[in-house]
């Protein structure tokens, strides 16, 4: 009986939403120097502190599921100091005890604060993200850190190199919210009603996924908006991958930063009003509306209402097969960028010239590489852009 010749293997990249697609948007070199030499970033002060605000929320998630009688909000919250310190006498569910562990965790794997300041305003925004959102968003999940997983085929590609691979892997993480908990959530819950107010009379069976976001809400005209909402269309169609999962109606993007804003997002802030570039300011007359209209850089940052604050840090996308579509189409262009990028250095045999140094002030900011780039920062205005976005 004739046997055939054995396949060579076939390579198929692993590509995760946050970790490849989104960091090579942001900065295509950055992104070649962490992930392409696995070199792990010695100060990642964002990576850190998404990574942080992400895992004192799960926890605090799972306590509250896991511990009877469930501990009543608002949560104590007891850091220890930066350098460290004596074991402090704390209950289990103390944001502090929760931060602790996050945080040996965070270290375990090479990422650190960059500062006091930052692991402080990094405590300061989880406490408030728990006690505020915890409340109302804890009841409602289904299902916490659901792994999510595809195959999608990169295009084709106008070069003479041909893609490495005919298909990706495509892997992310989301915590699911089912029609069951939303239905029978009080129609007081913030969540509940975010969602009503841009799905009116939704019902039947359906999911919404989550994702927290360490930033602060972006303009309507920067790249990061859209970027958002491709990511939720693309862990939508990565959801409706897995069985018995119900249709996908929206995501929620929780933007932790707008919970206790800094000064550099007030400046931000006021300009995009200026501008009209951000869909959410506060209501001419208001009290909200007078602290930030008298407020002025080197000031102290103003006490704004809870209401405002957490308009401002949930955004709702909402979820169709043609939004879905559109964004699963950007991302396979990503891709098939990236796989370009690859082949043109393995041809060349360098780095530079051939992965884009595109990273905005912020990014560059807290750059490793950023004393040897070929085009380091200041660069204001990286990143705007005028394309729709995704219906």
């Amino acid at each position: 009986m004739p046997l055939d010749l054995k396949r060579e293997n076939e390579i198929v990249p692993q590509y995760s939403l946050t970790g490849d697609l989104i960091s090579y948007l942001r900065c295509g070199l950055q992104y070649r120097y962490h992930n392409g030499s696995s070199l792990p970033p010695s100060r990642p002060v964002q990576l850190w502190f998404g990574e942080f605000i992400h895992g004192v929320m799960e926890a605090a998630y799972r306590i509250r599921r896991d511990t009877n009688p469930t501990p009543q909000f608002p949560w104590p919250a007891n850091p220890k100091p930066y350098r460290g310190g004596a074991p402090m006498n704390r209950l289990p569910h103390d944001i502090g005890t929760i931060g602790d562990t996050v945080e040996n965790t965070l270290r375990a794997t090479g990422k650190n604060p960059r500062n006091a300041n930052v692991r402080d305003s990094a405590y300061r925004r989880a406490e408030l993200a728990v006690n505020e959102f915890g409340p109302h968003l804890f009841p409602l999940i289904a299902s916490a850190e659901e792994k999510v997983i595809g195959t999608r085929n990169i295009p084709q590609s106008q070069s003479a190199s041909p893609p490495r691979a005919r298909l990706y892997e495509l892997h992310g993480v989301i915590d699911v919210l089912s029609n069951i908990q939303l239905t029978g959530a009080s129609e007081t819950n913030i969540i509940k009603r975010a969602i009503q107010n841009v799905h009116p009379g939704l019902s039947g069976q359906f999911e919404v996924i989550v994702d927290y976001k360490g930033t602060r809400r972006p303009a309507t005209n920067h790249s990061y908006w859209n970027q958002g909402d491709w990511q939720v269309q693309t862990y939508a169609w990565l959801r409706m991958r897995v069985a018995n999962s119900l249709p996908v109606v929206a995501g929620v993007l929780l933007h932790i930063n707008e919970l206790a804003p800094s000064a550099e997002d007030l400046v931000e802030l006021k300009r995009e009003i200026q501008q009209g570039n951000t869909d959410i300011a506060p209501a001419n007359g208001t009290h909200d509306y007078y602290l930030l209209n008298t407020w002025r850089s080197g000031d102290a940052v103003p006490d704004f209402s809870q209401q405002f604050r957490i308009a401002r840090a949930i955004r709702i996308v909402p979820v169709t097969q043609s939004s879905q579509t559109l964004a699963t189409q950007r991302f396979d262009d990503v891709v098939l960028k990236i796989e370009g990028c690859a082949i043109a250095e393995a041809h060349a045999g360098a780095i530079i010239g051939h992965w884009a140094p595109n990273g905005d002030d912020d990014t560059c900011a807290a750059c490793d590489f950023r004393h040897f780039c070929p085009a380091p920062a200041p660069r204001t205005g990286q990143h705007i852009v005028t394309a729709p976005t995704a219906p």
